[in-house]
């Protein structure tokens, strides 16, 4: 804080006066070419552990009209010490420059300041000049040439093992697809095994199950409800029966299933659900809930009714080949 302060009074009052002058102050080269690089150094002496301010020497060039876009600080002001001895220290200031327009610059001089003996001083640097040259062309031996092409490199097998990869893992994804659908037709897992499928009239029981569960019609989706309830019916008919119930009317159903010995009551609530899911879907009925909670309860009754009706052909049919068997 102390040598900021010190050092904004030295910009702020032309009166402090000269203290004792820099000596050693020289460029590395006093000659250089754009764009290189030259080290200003010079070396002072101050009492030890004075408070000492540097200013920022890019403002200082920034401000001077005669070095301004000439000259550029690459660093600021850096200090080294030399040495201690009897209350005194010997310093180093060092600041790196550049340039990147051919001329003369005279540089200007830093503004360091420091405090002894109740005194604020500030240090005298001769300024060095700085040639900065551009590279000469020789006109009478210069010939110019066209802009040359494109350099090319051989490609690498590093550079072209990612690509490598990638497209195998491409490739990889693109036949467990196809491996997936190929398992799924055939009702197997990815690997080959077989899955389980229910029986007929378990995966319809399961359907209805989960129609009664999602409680559509209670929420106003009879249309819903009422498809979930027949597809389900339809899906275990065509099974069951061996025909396309899936694209049969209901009234084309009902028609199918007359001569299969189905109990006329089963097979009348049966028709009376069709019917009623019909007017649902297609004239917009409004059933009342005791329709609603009657359809899945007459759906369930008629495939238990038809699994039981199989297994009793399946035993009568049984008994029947070993009678005949017996004979």
């Amino acid at each position: 804080m102390l040598r900021k302060t010190l050092l904004i009074l030295a910009l702020a009052f032309s009166s402090v006066a000269w203290g004792q002058k820099a000596t050693n102050s020289k460029l590395s080269a006093d000659s250089v070419l754009i764009g290189d690089q030259v080290v200003w150094s010079f070396d002072f002496t101050v009492p030890e552990n004075s408070p000492i301010g540097i200013g920022r020497y890019s403002e200082i060039l920034a401000r001077d009209t005669s070095v301004r876009g000439g000259v550029e600080a690459v660093s600021e002001i850096q200090l080294d010490s030399l040495s201690v001895k009897n209350g005194l220290a010997n310093l180093r200031a060092k600041v790196l420059l550049t340039s990147f327009d051919s001329g003369s610059y005279v540089l200007p001089s830093p503004i360091i300041v420091y405090s002894a003996n109740g005194k604020t001083d500030t240090l005298k640097i001769d300024r060095p000049s700085l040639y900065v040259n551009t590279i000469p062309i020789d006109t009478a031996s210069f010939q110019p040439y066209d802009i040359k092409g494109q350099e090319t490199y051989p490609v690498t097998f590093r550079e072209v093992l990612p690509w490598i990869l990638l497209g195998l893992l491409v490739l990889l994804v693109i036949w467990g697809i196809i491996r997936y659908i190929a398992m799924k037709k055939k009702n197997r897992n990815f690997f080959g095994k077989k899955i389980p499928v229910d029986p007929p009239h378990i995966a319809a029981l399961k359907m209805l199950e989960k129609i009664r569960s999602e409680k559509l019609w209670q929420s106003g989706k009879q249309k819903a409800y009422y498809t979930g309830i027949t597809d389900a019916v339809r899906e275990y008919i065509e099974t069951r029966y061996s025909f396309g119930a899936m694209e049969k009317t209901s009234s084309e159903i009902m028609d199918e299933l007359k001569d299969k010995q189905i109990d006329e009551k089963v097979l009348g609530d049966l028709g009376q659900m069709f019917s009623t899911a019909d007017l649902v879907k297609f004239a917009k009925h409004n059933p009342a809930p005791e329709e609603n909670e009657k359809a899945i309860p007459v759906a369930v009754n008629f495939v238990n009714f038809a699994y039981m009706q199989q297994l009793q052909q399946s035993e009568a049919a049984s008994q029947a080949a070993k009678e005949k068997e017996g004979k």
